[in-house]
């Protein structure tokens, strides 16, 4: 389920006594952060909270808002190893609601109490960080990545075939890496058919995005590369270009330094 259809869901519950919402930004390479000062800022804003809960809510909400800040603050330190770069948790008082999302983009650190989620930040976030592709050039192999949030919801693979004439689709499995004895030709023919076999390829691709129903797609790979590919595919399915031969890193770098040069 993709992270709009959550906060769909999420954004239509309430109870009467309240809904806890917790952002939480964990992220340990700011060097901000990168002593644990995010369990500070936790400890402040469940300090703020339980002040309310102290001088300013009612017995039975009192209880309750007590219960889940301790149940929160439990829960943050058994995701501790596993936390990335931002927490969200969304848990109501009728315990009918308790949702967590781990992050690989940040979040302002933030805690709300109230009839419903908040969920506005969250929402910012999916406008910001959508459902887009990364296509990573490689030569006669190309990579795509579907991602969302920093995270990546699937992976796939084509690979040029010399004597099929066509673009394999290896599904998550990697494309060779050789051509064995034939590679030299192979890299010749490549060279002066390229700009026609990217032509047979960009169909596929925006097919993908669009069936995919992702919001465009990043090129990256080496600037000709990059720029062969581009002029065959349409100009509603590029968000953007990143001209670096980065195709060799393992996906989440890749990911990475696309939402850092180009997001």
């Amino acid at each position: 389920m993709s992270v709009r259809k959550d906060i769909k869901r999420i954004n239509g519950i309430e109870d009467d006594i309240g809904v806890l919402t917790l952002y939480l930004h964990t992220d340990a390479s700011n060097p901000d952060l990168n002593n644990g000062e995010w369990k500070i800022h936790l400890k402040n804003e469940i300090k703020d909270l339980k002040y309310h809960a102290d001088n300013a809510a009612p017995e039975a909400e009192k209880k309750a808002l007590k219960k889940l800040l301790k149940k929160v603050e439990d829960r943050v330190g058994e995701l501790q190893r596993d936390l990335q770069k931002g927490l969200v948790i969304f848990a109501s008082a009728d315990e009918k609601l308790w949702e967590e999302m781990i992050l690989q983009v940040p979040v302002t650190t933030t805690m709300h109490w109230d009839k419903a989620p908040a969920v506005q930040q969250l929402q910012e976030l999916v406008q910001r960080y959508p459902n887009t592709g990364i296509i990573v050039l490689q030569q006669q192999d190309v990579r795509f990545i579907e991602t969302e949030l920093g995270s990546i919801k699937d992976e796939f693979a084509y690979s040029w075939d010399l004597n099929r004439e066509d673009w394999l689709d290896y599904g998550g499995d990697t494309p060779p890496g050789s051509r064995s004895s034939g590679q030299d030709d192979f890299q010749q023919r490549f060279e002066e058919n390229k700009s026609r076999w990217y032509k047979n390829l960009a169909p596929r691709l925006g097919k993908e995005i669009k069936d995919r129903g992702l919001e465009g797609a990043y090129l990256v790979g080496n600037n000709e590369n990059v720029r062969d590919l581009e002029d065959h595919m349409a100009s509603a399915h590029l968000k953007g270009v990143l001209p670096k031969n980065i195709g060799m890193k393992p996906s989440h770098e890749i990911v990475t330094e696309v939402y850092e040069e180009l997001v």
